[in-house]
């Protein structure tokens, strides 16, 4: 699994390159106005961002959280072993990039955790086939504040395994998506989040050896 974890973080960081060169094909051929274009650097994922762009066009968020989920290999893998979804025949790792022993303390099985997620924090969950292979990546990322009061300002995306933002009905499947409102809004005392079932993650020993900040190895409801 660390290899495959490795292999996809190689390919997701030459897929944001190739996006900075070529923005219709990376995001479905959605167009971007002159004024929204990757930039050659970008800012950390809880930076300060500038105003939103128009809506249906790729916004400096978009882009951040997609190649921060390029480093999901150093990120805290929250369950102890791929466990078999809420929603459908397949099984689901999930990833944090930093916070993870609070996120340890959210579960779907209760409510009322009362745990705060900051600016930057972000959840990938791989969605895996019957071989255990990567088919799908969904992230919920929290966003600055006033990105999306509705839900707690988290930003919503949805990938193909190698980050390739995936489209839908809507478009696509990157920012304020409120398809997935629907599901999390109940979950206000939890900062909108399941997080992983109690049984499905390591050992309280284990939990201890980081914070899932690099030093310790969807959005939907079984997953963040």
């Amino acid at each position: 699994m660390r290899g495959t974890i490795l292999a996809m973080s190689g390919r997701m960081r030459t897929l944001i390159v190739l996006c900075g060169l070529a923005l219709p094909a990376c995001f479905g051929g959605i167009e971007s106005d002159e004024n929204v274009e990757p930039p050659s650097t970008l800012p950390r994922p809880d930076a300060p961002l500038p105003p939103s762009n128009s809506p249906g066009h790729p916004e400096l968020l978009d882009f951040q959280m997609v190649a921060e989920a390029a480093n999901v290999g150093s990120f805290a893998q929250v369950n102890a072993e791929s466990y078999k979804s809420d929603l459908g025949d397949f099984k689901i790792n999930v990833y944090i990039n930093k916070n993870a022993s609070d996120f340890r303390k959210v579960h779907p099985e209760s409510s009322g955790s009362n745990k705060t997620f900051p600016q930057g924090t972000l959840i990938v969950r791989q969605v895996l086939d019957a071989s255990g292979k990567v088919t799908k990546v969904t992230l919920m990322a929290k966003g600055p504040a006033g990105y999306d009061p509705r839900i707690g300002d988290w930003w919503f995306g949805v990938t193909d395994p190698a980050g390739v933002p995936l489209t839908d009905k809507n478009g696509v499947q990157l920012g304020r998506m409120t398809d997935c409102h629907g599901c999390h809004i109940p979950r206000a005392a939890d900062d909108f989040l399941f997080g992983v079932p109690s049984d499905k993650q390591p050992s309280a020993k284990n939990n201890q050896l980081g914070n899932g900040d690099g030093s310790d190895g969807d959005p939907h409801h079984d997953n963040d």
